[in-house]
């Protein structure tokens, strides 16, 4: 028989192929319903589903996702998708079921891979959770096989429990029925939290984590089973330091607060990082203070371009965004590095730029510096007193047998021996002076030394010769008068430098710390310090602490001159900057004493001044008037000019002192440590509280909140296994 083309077919022939196909596949869907349906009677049956209702539905639900799955299959795999599935299919089933989650291929449970931490000790029945729905490893190449999986987890005790601990968290009363329920597993956190903030604040390494929990153990404390390792330390750490600045900053920004920021950049170990320092009053009510913000690792290079912009992402990602800088940033210190104040390219040229209102201050304790620098340069004989300096330290520096014969000297001589370091180099004034000093104080150790060692058969002549030329030069009058010299200029500029470097110092402190110096400097040009006249008795009755003197010529250094280079240096480094006689009449102790000079006195001052920091100049002078009439300070727009003015930096030695946190910090054992690790021991060291002022509760429940687990869980992975005992400590 021919068969009728398709073209000849008649409409109703074609009606009844179409009839007969819905049939069939009416038939298949009743069948397939039939054995599905039976399928879950038994799922339930061990589930324990508590009603026909849900069965009913899911049966629906599965039989329209089974169909939904029917097609061709996939000749191409996207590892987006489960691997028996196309996108379509997986988008139906993602719309029905949220927490589902893919991996590789494979389907998890985001619900309960959140809630296995938080379950906590609540180990009833059916509450285990399924490591493949955790890890997200459930697959299976057939698409019933799958859909029976997902039905059977989706009614599960467990899973329905972690839905009702994400709707606690969701809703954040999730902490609170922590506490109440497990408040004796909260507080063996708690105890894990504040051994990981002791070792931050003490510089421990991360490994003392397991030897102080085991001892704290061994004392009776609780400390559960789970935060013993160095990486659980490290992580406890870092969330500590996170939630800090973000309480910080949160309080900086609901306050409203001027900030001024101090920058710095150094090499440790060979990594060039950049340190953040900031100062503002954190309370909102009036209390400046510094605080450390972040340490930045220069990846892509120590250039002004590189600085600035780790500079910006760090504000940025501390939650500093523009929108808050624009209002609030009012100045930034430095040390006076080009690559910082580069008129052209400098870091901070480019903040002006994009903040055109911000103060830009060169730390005075560095200006200081160059100052004293300058002053040496222009009185010649303070090279030659220099040189011999440098030949005592790199004597006793370079050679410990030196080293020990001079401290035994200076015992048997009872005397305390200082250190003999550099003088007049990178480090600070202060350094200089406590190296004169210890040459002044163990004079009679040094003479002792040199002449013994002068005397020493065993030393070759070349050595003996040395020696011998040391301590003539050391017993010279000319010698201990310009050591004297130097050690009363010194002592008043390491006066001056440590006023600077405090952290409580202003610009309008700082400008009156240095007219005072000034004004010293020049009294000694007229009278004779302290040093000095003890220096010219000594050589009048020639003998220096029980040391002959041989008085043969005066001192190279001229002490008039040498200090005049002082005072002209310091006027020409340190002159008193316009920008401070605005801060100057918001300060009582400038004001005159006369109360008809004191009508409308520093008004234009604080006019200027409220214009540039965007406050009512009107308002502020109103509220000044009342301040200088009444003598006390109640307007609010005056107090914000005021405290405004104590956010002003001073120095840059807030960030020297970090510099020095992160040396002892990241030391040569633990150079490994990443700048994130790093930035969060800073934070918690320099700006955390005592340990016995530290509450680590507030944390803990951040740390739940957050999805970890609490000390008191179950272990996961293989074990440590316990050391094999030794035969001797049996005797113990």
């Amino acid at each position: 028989m021919v068969p009728t083309p398709m073209s000849e077919r008649s409409p109703d022939m074609s009606k009844r192929k179409a009839t007969d196909i819905r049939q069939f596949l009416s038939k298949k869907r009743q069948e397939t319903e039939r054995d599905n349906a039976r399928q879950l009677e038994k799922t339930d049956c061990i589930e324990g589903t508590e009603n026909e209702t849900q069965v009913t539905s899911s049966t629906s639900e599965m039989i329209l996702d089974l169909e939904v799955g029917e097609g061709p299959p996939q000749t191409s795999h996207d590892s987006d998708v489960p691997d028996c599935w196309s996108k379509e299919q997986w988008r139906g089933w993602k719309e029905r079921n949220p927490w589902l989650y893919v991996k590789d291929g494979c389907i998890g449970c985001s619900t309960c891979r959140d809630a296995k931490t938080l379950l906590l000790s609540d180990k009833r029945a059916g509450l285990h959770l399924s490591d493949e729905w955790i890890n997200g490893t459930v697959r299976s190449n057939s698409k019933k096989t799958l859909a029976k999986k997902i039905y059977k987890h989706r009614q599960s005790t467990s899973h329905l429990r972690a839905i009702e601990i994400a709707d606690l968290k969701q809703k954040k009363m999730l902490p609170n029925k922590i506490m109440e329920s497990n408040a004796h597993l909260v507080h063996e956190t708690t105890n894990s939290f504040r051994t990981a903030y002791t070792i931050a604040k003490e510089r421990l390494s991360f490994k003392k984590m397991t030897p102080l929990l085991k001892l704290q153990e061994l004392n009776g404390a609780a400390v559960g089973k789970v935060h013993r390792s160095d990486h659980s330390c490290a992580e406890i750490i870092e969330h500590i330091s996170k939630e800090m600045k973000r309480k910080v900053i949160s309080h900086i920004k609901a306050k409203n607060s001027r900030v001024s920021i101090t920058i710095d950049e150094s090499t440790v170990f060979g990594i060039a990082y950049l340190i953040v320092f900031i100062r503002c009053d954190v309370t909102g009510e009036g209390h400046v203070e510094n605080f450390f913000l972040d340490l930045v690792e220069l990846k892509e290079g120590t250039n002004a371009d590189s600085i600035y912009k780790a500079l910006r992402e760090s504000l940025d990602e501390a939650g500093l965004d523009e929108k808050f800088l624009q209002q609030n940033l009012i100045s930034v210190a430095s040390d006076g590095a080009s690559v910082l104040t580069g008129q052209k390219n400098g870091v901070i040229t480019k903040l002006k730029q994009d903040f055109p209102r911000v103060k830009s201050i060169h730390c005075l304790a560095h200006r200081l510096e160059l100052a004293v620098h300058d002053s040496l340069k222009t009185v010649s004989g303070c090279s030659q007193f220099e040189v011999f300096i440098m030949k005592l330290y790199s004597l006793f520096h370079q050679s410990h047998k030196n080293a020990r014969l001079l401290h035994e000297a200076a015992d048997e001589l009872n005397i305390q021996m200082l250190k003999i370091g550099r003088v007049f180099t990178i480090r600070w004034v202060a350094s200089s002076f406590n190296t004169i000093k210890a040459v002044w104080k163990s004079f009679p150790a040094l003479a002792k030394h040199f002449k013994t060692e002068s005397e020493e058969s065993s030393r070759p002549d070349v050595e003996r010769k040395k020696y011998k030329g040391l301590l003539k030069h050391l017993t010279n009058s000319g010698f201990l008068s310009d050591l004297s010299c130097m050690k009363d200029v010194l002592r008043e500029l390491q006066v001056l430098s440590l006023k600077l470097q405090k952290r409580e110092t202003t610009l309008v402190d700082s400008s009156r710390y240095i007219e005072q110096t000034i004004e010293v400097l020049q009294a000694l040009k007229l009278q004779v310090g302290k040093s000095s006249r003890k220096a010219e008795q000594s050589i009048s009755s020639g003998q220096f602490k029980g040391v002959n003197i041989t008085v043969e010529k005066e001192g190279k250094i001229n002490r008039p001159q040498f200090i005049q280079a002082v005072i002209d240096n310091l006027k020409r480094r340190l002159p008193s900057d316009d920008f401070v006689e605005l801060l100057k009449p918001l300060e009582m102790s400038n004001w005159p004493k006369q109360r008809e000079q004191l009508v409308l006195f520093g008004e234009p001052e604080v006019h200027k001044l409220a214009k540039l920091l965007g406050e009512s100049p009107r308002q502020a002078i109103d509220e000044f008037r009342d301040f200088q009439l009444q003598g006390t300070l109640k307007g609010e727009t005056l107090k914000k000019l005021v405290t405004a003015s104590k956010t002003h930096l001073a120095t840059s030695a807030e960030c020297e002192r970090g510099f020095s946190a992160l040396n002892d910090t990241d030391t040569k054992s633990r150079n490994r440590l990443q700048s994130k690790s790093l930035s969060s021991l800073l934070f918690v060291d320099i700006n955390g509280p005592p340990t016995e002022l530290f509450d680590p509760a507030p944390f803990v429940m951040s740390w739940i909140n957050s999805g970890h687990r609490l000390s008191t869980s179950w272990l996961t992975g293989r074990q440590a296994g316990e050391r094999e005992p030794k035969h001797m400590w049996s005797i113990f």
